[in-house]
């Protein structure tokens, strides 16, 4: 938008100039002025300012004085309101679509907040889009605005440490808060700011230090995530064991083969609640159960055909991903 508004004013211009030329080698040729006197006429002209003329005009120069007047004020008009729309109506649309977005946070409920838009935030991002759970961004560079608006995100820019922020981000209401921003010391702050806001929320964040890690445990953060740690352990695991590695990079990243690891929870009420694993029929659909998630964080590996789902129990399946709609759409219908 920003781009095509410069570029429409640029061509005005050019416009503009090539109308200025024009004018002054018609005048020098219908009427023998000279350079200047041409040049002066045609500025007077386009300008409507209203001074005298500078030369006399015969018919011929009288007519082509006219379709100046009417060119040259028709691109000066053009420039004008491009450069209002840019300038002024460009500022007050902004206004009313931060307005607009501050209501749609207001409603959110169970979201996430995301502090820091940097190489983590961005793919936690994308992620989150892809599978329609809601959140909100948390940025200081403004410059980051234009990014967020083309990818339909909702934002905020301002400083994640400030109570006054995440509040504004609705962290009253949130499910969760994944804290990515650059500084360890930023992001203890910001983990000890939003637990003291609301107790059960749960919160990601990342550590560069071993040390910074320790305190973002103690300042309430439920998982810390180290980058360097994880990157390593990715490289010694494609070294030791590549055809695992390469196995789950397949199905915890995007891949050609639409194959997934899922988490489905079986709900009260389910059609999946109190039956066992062969009577769910999940195999119908092509999934595999990997493990199963009891009650007090007890997981079940590699459960047999007769164990039995019970609600609130959290089933980690493999499958593909048109398996994994089927069998969601069989679940909601």
């Amino acid at each position: 938008m920003y781009e095509t508004k410069i570029r429409n004013i640029a061509i005005g211009f050019i416009f503009l100039l090539f109308i200025a030329l024009i004018g002054t080698i018609t005048y020098v040729m219908l009427e023998n002025a000279s350079v200047l006197d041409a040049l002066f006429m045609t500025i007077i002209t386009i300008s409507t300012v209203g001074y005298e003329e500078v030369i006399p005009l015969s018919a011929n120069g009288k007519i082509f004085t006219m379709f100046l007047i009417l060119t040259g004020t028709g691109t000066l008009a053009y420039i004008g309101t491009q450069v209002f729309d840019l300038i002024v109506a460009g500022e007050i649309r902004k206004t009313f679509w931060r307005k607009k977005m501050d209501k749609k946070i207001d409603k959110l409920r169970d979201h996430y907040i995301i502090c820091g838009y940097g190489r983590m935030g961005k793919i936690i991002c994308e992620q989150l889009y892809d599978r329609k759970i809601p959140f909100v961004i948390i940025e200081k560079e403004e410059s980051l605005a234009s990014d967020f608006d083309e990818k339909g995100y909702l934002y905020i820019i301002g400083d994640a440490t400030k109570e006054d922020t995440l509040v504004k981000a609705g962290i009253l209401n949130a499910k969760g808060l994944i804290s990515v921003v650059e500084s360890d010391a930023e992001n203890v702050y910001i983990t000890l700011t939003a637990k003291g806001f609301n107790k059960n929320l749960k919160i990601f964040t990342r550590a560069v230090d071993d040390e910074a890690s320790a305190k973002m445990f103690w300042a309430g953060a439920d998982s810390v995530i180290s980058p360097f740690v994880i990157g390593g352990l990715r490289i010694a695991n494609a070294i030791v064991k590549p055809n695992v590695s390469e196995f789950l990079e397949l199905a915890l990243g995007k891949n050609d083969y639409n194959i997934e690891v899922e988490e489905i929870t079986i709900c009260k009420g389910s059609k999946l609640a109190n039956r066992s694993i062969l009577e769910s029929n999940l195999r119908k659909y092509g999934l595999i159960v990997i493990a199963i998630k009891k009650k007090g964080n007890q997981f079940l590996y590699n459960p047999g055909p007769e164990e039995i789902l019970e609600e609130d129990d959290v089933l980690i399946c493999l499958g593909r991903r048109d398996d994994f709609k089927d069998l969601f759409s069989y679940l909601r219908s």
